[in-house]
């Protein structure tokens, strides 16, 4: 079964079934005893890590009957292999207390991560109507019988994995929304209580305004301008929430346009900072007027007097010629009269 973006989002927005710290215990509990019960007695045998990762499981589920996290996540936190979380979950399944899932892949039109239902939580009956999943009646009927035993048999003592509270208190703190992976910091302390896990698509859409840009201008914009104007587009959408409701989808599209815009100014002041930077201002020409000592001006007045005596020298030169000329001409001129 494929879940697409648009279901999965509704499935986040879906409201939780459990209310308080109590109730959440006890579901939490209800579901590590099916799981248990799934496992017999080689529960016990489980390894501590293995354990721990299944009681986290349990307790991701209480709230809305599926859990979404990647097996590398588990494998990480609590220092085990990813097969061995494929492992367990494929055993649950086996045993028909879960379903199993895919969401769509932003990579590829396949499938993605798993998402595990759990068929004992309330909120089952739900996801199956939505979804139309196909479980068997009998399955069903197994799952919602109660075990009676006999007043006069003695109850057998089970011993149950009983966890530190500090471990409890952990899980009940991670259920007040922790950062999400992929959005600044800034962003996640003043928007996750507001929009939760919906805000990494929010802050996604922003980024696909900036790749757009990008392209188009073949310009590379920087972290900081990018993170503050996610921040801007999504408190103009927070805003503009006060006064109109909307869809998911169309609070993605508002935050793309109003992210688009943004850049798009942003650009073009860039542009005029530039312009006004590349306009090339002639220097003035520095005039230079120091004290020159009396020999360099003695010096630099006989230079000028040298060279207007020798201008004057040529031109005396020309004159004489050119008088000479005409006294030539004048001779030859008596000359032909008398011949």
């Amino acid at each position: 079964m494929l879940i697409f973006n648009d279901d999965f989002a509704r499935m986040q927005n879906y409201e939780s079934y459990t209310k308080t710290q109590d109730e959440q215990k006890q579901m939490k509990y209800k579901l590590l005893s099916i799981v248990e019960s799934v496992f017999e007695d080689s529960y016990a045998r489980l390894k501590p890590e293995t354990r721990n990762a299944i009681d986290m499981i349990c307790f991701l589920a209480t709230d809305k009957g599926f859990v979404y996290a990647k097996d590398t996540y588990f494998a990480k936190e609590h220092n085990i292999s990813t097969r061995t979380i494929r492992r367990v979950m494929k055993t649950l399944e086996d045993a028909s207390k879960i379903v199993k899932g895919h969401r769509s892949s932003s990579k590829h039109n396949g499938r993605g991560a798993a998402v595990y239902f759990f068929v004992d939580h309330p909120c089952f009956t739900h996801w199956q109507q939505y979804f139309g999943f196909d479980v068997q009646a009998d399955v069903q009927a197994e799952n919602a019988e109660i075990p009676c035993e006999s007043k006069d048999e003695e109850v057998k003592k089970v011993s149950t994995y009983s966890l530190p509270n500090n471990y409890i208190k952990d899980h009940f703190m991670s259920k007040t929304i922790p950062f999400i992976k992929g959005v600044p910091k800034l962003i996640n302390q003043t928007f996750k209580d507001l929009f939760k896990d919906s805000l990494r698509d929010l802050y996604l859409r922003v980024r696909m305004a900036a790749q757009k840009v990008c392209q188009s201008v073949s310009i590379i914009l920087s972290k900081k301008d990018i993170h503050s104007i996610a921040y801007e587009s999504i408190h103009v959408l927070f805003t503009y929430l006060k006064t109109r409701s909307m869809s998911f989808e169309e609070q993605c599209k508002l935050v793309y346009r109003i992210a688009l815009n943004k850049f798009n100014e942003l650009i073009q002041t860039e542009d005029k900072k530039n312009e006004e930077e590349s306009v090339v201002v002639t220097p003035r020409k520095i005039v230079r007027k120091e004290m020159l000592p009396d020999w360099f001006k003695a010096q630099q007045e006989q230079e000028q007097t040298i060279k207007s005596e020798e201008s004057v020298c040529t031109e005396s030169e020309e004159e004489e010629m050119a008088r000479m000329k005409t006294i030539l001409s004048q001779y030859r001129e008596e000359l032909d009269s008398f011949c």
